[in-house]
């Protein structure tokens, strides 16, 4: 019996095997790049971009948002890691006075609390709109000074947290049997990935970890009520299935790193969801060798934008072996190979019928373009791996 996109999906992260690969590449980076320059497909100018999955013969992607969907004040605090999206599963309300100032495509918030007033600053370059991009640069965190620790740990700790629903119910409507929508605890798995991924950049908070650890925990302290707020709405919502995490490398988020704060929250949580029959996703997109038994112990569902070699250091057979079946890969063609600047149509035909033929019917493979499919991707290469995977080609 046919299935559709959500229930091959669904399978595919059960561990089943579905009557034939799930295909959900992420289109909205291309969509958005091609529509700005004036250079979509002439057959497509005139489609939504659920229209055009639907042509491709596609999964409709939704394991993400796409921030473009809004503006105004719903972003302005996006440089906390608090955007206020209606599809979130949740509604976060600052309890701090703050000024928005837009001037052009940078908004800068001032926030006021009893330890002085923090500011950001986020941007959006003509470059990164030509590129697609729907996350906006953040061009001033909100820690730059030791003294931020307690004002944004004030911030945390006054916010209020309420379920939400309207918004996520409204989008699963509409995306109905083309896919599955994911509902966001957080991009974060923890407050301290929060503190590193969104509040200072990379470097400051390194140096800060080693010169200054008690700051971090303190804050992290702070956030963690924010947190167990988050997650436990998430869990208590519709959805099926709830991304925690994003955004790991081994690198950065190194093994040891990742042992002492990022894999406790992704396996609490993952026990918490299997109670409930409800699965954990976190988008896993960077270099992930020395991670690939981590998530193995948190005990995670599924690896979403898994990115294999030759943009990372692994090959997919790698990853796929690494887990065992018992995680679920959502990824798994590298962007580039779509790109005509970085690989022949042979070059790409070779894999494209390499991978289908070797995991066309595997129990625990979503077929992604990791992490996007880019702007300067072919709409022909496409359509030839979404024939191919359906078995037309």
């Amino acid at each position: 019996m046919t299935m559709t996109h959500r229930e091959r999906i669904l399978a595919a992260i059960r561990g089943e095997t579905p009557d034939r690969l799930p295909f959900v590449p992420r289109l909205e980076f291309w969509y958005r790049a091609r529509r700005r320059k004036g250079t979509l497909p002439g057959e497509l100018r005139s489609l939504t971009l659920m229209e055009i999955a639907d042509r491709l013969g596609a999964g409709y992607y939704a394991a993400t948002p796409d921030f473009t969907e809004y503006s105004g004040d719903v972003m302005a605090d996006r440089a906390l890691g608090l955007p206020r999206l209606a599809v979130f599963p949740h509604r976060v309300t600052l309890q701090v006075e703050r000024r928005v100032l837009k001037c052009g495509q940078e908004t800068v918030v001032e926030y006021q609390t009893p330890f002085g007033t923090v500011r950001t600053a986020t941007v959006f370059t003509e470059e990164m709109l030509d590129a697609g991009a729907s996350d906006p640069w953040v061009a001033e965190h909100a820690i730059r000074e030791p003294r931020h620790f307690r004002a944004v740990g004030y911030i945390f700790s006054h916010l209020r947290v309420e379920p939400q629903t309207s918004g996520y119910l409204a989008l699963r409507e509409r995306v109905g049997d083309r896919g599955i929508v994911v509902a966001v605890a957080s991009g974060n798995a923890c407050p301290v990935q929060h503190i590193m991924a969104e509040l200072m950049s990379t470097e400051q908070f390194f140096y800060a970890l080693h010169d200054c650890p008690a700051e971090i925990e303190q804050l992290a302290e702070a956030m963690e009520p924010f947190y167990d707020r988050v997650k436990v709405i998430a869990a208590a919502s519709p959805a099926e299935v709830i991304l925690l995490g994003s955004n790991y490398d081994d690198s950065i988020t190194h093994p040891a790193f990742f042992r002492k704060y990022i894999l406790p929250a992704l396996r609490d949580y993952v026990g918490d969801l299997h109670r409930r029959g409800k699965y954990l996703l976190t988008h896993a997109d960077g270099e992930n060798r020395r991670l690939l038994p981590l998530y193995l112990e948190a005990g995670l569902d599924v690896a979403e934008s898994v990115c294999p070699y030759p943009m990372t250091r692994c090959r997919l057979e790698e990853i796929l072996e690494a887990f065992a079946g018992r995680i679920t890969v959502w990824g798994g063609i590298p962007s580039v190979l779509l790109c005509p600047g970085s690989a022949t149509f042979e070059q790409f035909r070779i894999f494209a019928d390499g991978l289908v033929g070797c995991y066309g019917h595997h129990s625990r493979l979503i077929l992604g373009v990791s992490d996007m499919v880019t702007a300067d991707a072919d709409w022909d290469r496409v359509q030839f791996l979404a024939a191919r995977v359906a078995g037309i080609r």
